[in-house]
């Protein structure tokens, strides 16, 4: 038997290509290092964040056009599902980039919400709402992604935090309650059997 009933998963880094190059948009809305990008242009003046808004939407969409499943993931889901594990994604990306990614791969969630739908990482609200309405103790939820907003946001919600980390650690890593270096090993941690390797959706048009 598995402590868990539910996932909550990121989207880019965790469940498909990490494409966005943060580094390169920061530059090119002029946003310091150290500052969340949604965060700063949320504090610009109206014209300049709705200026930022549309170049960042572009990113994000050509992102998600791109973009294909990390190896692991159908798998990752499909042995969750047949556990009867309740499955979720949350991520800070827009709604018109989680439609494109949600049409081009049939990925078995029993809800996926943007940063439209309310507060977003690091702040816990959207793991909460997520687990008020699927029903499941967020005690008994285990969040996966690859940024610290992703493990912030887990453990004020007193989550599972997970992270997924393909190469070198970084320097957010300590915390993680759990780190995988492959979607693969989540079943494992959740102390549930993988199912069969399946072959990867081709990419989309």
């Amino acid at each position: 038997m598995t402590d868990f009933d539910g996932v909550i998963f990121d989207m880019d880094g965790t469940l498909v290509e990490p494409l966005l190059d943060f580094a390169a948009i920061r530059a090119e809305l002029g946003v310091a290092a150290e500052q969340g990008i949604l965060e700063a242009i949320a504090a610009m003046p109206t014209d300049r964040s709705a200026e930022c808004n549309r170049t960042l939407l572009a990113h994000e969409v050509s992102a998600a056009r791109q973009a294909r499943l990390l190896p692991g993931a159908p798998e990752t889901l499909a042995a969750l599902r047949a556990a009867g594990l309740k499955t979720a994604l949350l991520t800070r990306n827009s709604g018109e980039a989680l439609a494109i990614v949600l049409r081009r791969f049939a990925l078995p969630l029993d809800l996926a919400w943007s940063r439209e739908h309310g507060p977003i990482k690091p702040q816990p609200d959207g793991v909460l709402r997520a687990c008020r309405l699927l029903g499941i103790a967020p005690a008994r939820t285990a969040c996966v992604g690859d940024f610290r907003y992703d493990l912030q946001a887990a453990n004020a919600a007193g989550a599972v935090s997970v992270l997924l980390a393909r190469g070198v650690r970084p320097a957010f890593a300590h915390l993680a309650r759990h780190v995988i270096a492959e979607l693969s090993e989540l079943p494992g941690v959740l102390g549930i059997a993988a199912e069969p390797a399946v072959q990867t959706p081709p990419r989309g048009k």
